[in-house]
C-alpha cells in the first residue's frame, strides 16, 4: 500500500511540471502571431472595405452654380461685387457718339415728317413740356361714354392713351436726369387721367366679353340655334320650332295680312343671327 502511494507520488512529481508547461504555452497554430511584432495600421494608410467613391467636394467651373431665383438661393461671390460705375460711365462716354451742335457741320438727311416716331414726342417736337402745357388737358373718359363706342373707336382711343403715357413717362425720366425741375405735379395729374381712361376701356371690354360669353352659353343649350353653322357657305344657324311657325301664321291670317313665311312642308327661309 505504501509502495503504491510512493509510486503514485513519484509519478505525480514527474508529470506535474509537464502539465503546467503545456498549459502556459499557446496552441501551435497561434505561435506565428506571438513570434512576429504586430503594428496597427494608421488611419491614412488603411483601406476601406466599401467600393463606393468617397464624397469629395464637387469641383465645378460654373460660377453661377446654386443661384436660383425660383428657390431664392443666395448669390455667388462673383455677383456680390459692386460694379465699377465710374469706369463704366467713362467707357460709355467714350463709346457714345457726340452730338454735332454746329448746324454747318451736320449732314443733310431727309427725314419723313409723317414718321410714326414723331408721335412719341410732344406736339412741338421738343423733349420737355412746360407745366402750363402739361396742365392743359381734359378729364378722363367715363364707362358710360365708352359703352356707346364700337370696337374700332375703343382700339384707337387705347393707342392714343398708350402713346400719351409713354410720352409722360419719358418726360418724367428726363426731368429726373436733369435735376430739380418743375412739372412733376402736372405730369402726375395728366398721367392719372390717362390711366383712368385706360382702366375704363378695360372695364367696358370686360363687360362686353361677359355678355358675349353668357349669350354663347345660352345658345349652346338652345335647340333652335346651330353654333357650328358656317355662314359663309349659307348654312342655316337658326331653326324655329313648328309651333312657333303655325302660331305666327295664324296671327297673320287673323289680321288679314299675308304671311311672309313659307308653308311648313316647303323649303325653310334661311335666317342668320348676328
Amino acid at each position: 500500500m505504501t509502495m503504491h502511494c510512493t509510486t503514485g507520488t513519484l509519478l505525480k512529481t514527474f508529470t506535474t511540471p509537464l502539465t503546467r508547461r503545456a498549459s502556459t504555452l499557446p496552441p501551435s497554430f497561434l505561435l506565428p502571431a506571438f513570434t512576429t511584432t504586430t503594428t496597427l495600421p494608421s488611419p491614412s494608410s488603411s483601406s476601406s472595405f466599401s467600393t463606393t467613391t468617397p464624397h469629395h467636394a464637387r469641383k465645378d467651373g460654373n460660377p453661377y452654380r446654386g443661384v436660383s431665383p425660383l428657390h431664392r438661393s443666395g448669390l455667388n461671390k462673383t455677383l456680390r461685387k459692386s460694379p465699377d460705375y465710374k469706369g463704366l460711365r467713362d467707357q460709355l462716354q467714350r463709346g457714345l457718339p457726340q452730338p454735332v451742335l454746329d448746324q454747318s457741320k451736320r449732314s443733310e438727311v431727309e427725314v419723313d415728317e409723317d414718321h410714326g416716331l414723331w408721335e412719341f414726342l410732344p406736339p412741338g417736337r421738343h423733349s420737355l413740356m412746360d407745366p402750363s402745357e402739361l396742365r392743359s388737358h381734359g378729364r378722363a373718359w367715363t364707362a358710360a361714354e365708352l359703352r356707346k363706342k364700337d370696337w374700332d373707336d375703343l382700339h384707337r382711343l387705347w393707342w392714343v392713351c398708350l402713346k400719351e403715357a409713354n410720352r409722360l413717362q419719358t418726360q418724367k425720366a428726363e426731368r429726373n436726369r436733369l435735376g430739380e425741375m418743375y412739372g412733376d405735379y402736372e405730369n402726375d395729374a395728366r398721367m392719372k387721367a390717362t390711366k383712368t381712361t385706360m382702366d375704363k376701356i378695360r372695364t367696358v371690354l370686360l363687360e362686353r366679353w361677359y355678355a358675349w360669353e353668357n349669350a354663347r352659353s345660352e345658345a349652346m343649350l338652345d335647340e333652335e340655334v346651330n353654333m357650328y353653322a358656317e355662314l359663309d357657305n349659307n348654312e342655316q344657324a337658326y331653326f324655329p320650332k313648328e309651333e312657333q311657325l303655325e302660331g305666327d301664321d295664324a296671327t297673320s291670317s287673323a289680321d288679314g295680312s299675308s304671311s311672309s313665311l313659307p308653308p311648313p312642308d316647303g323649303a325653310r327661309l334661311l335666317e342668320t343671327r348676328v
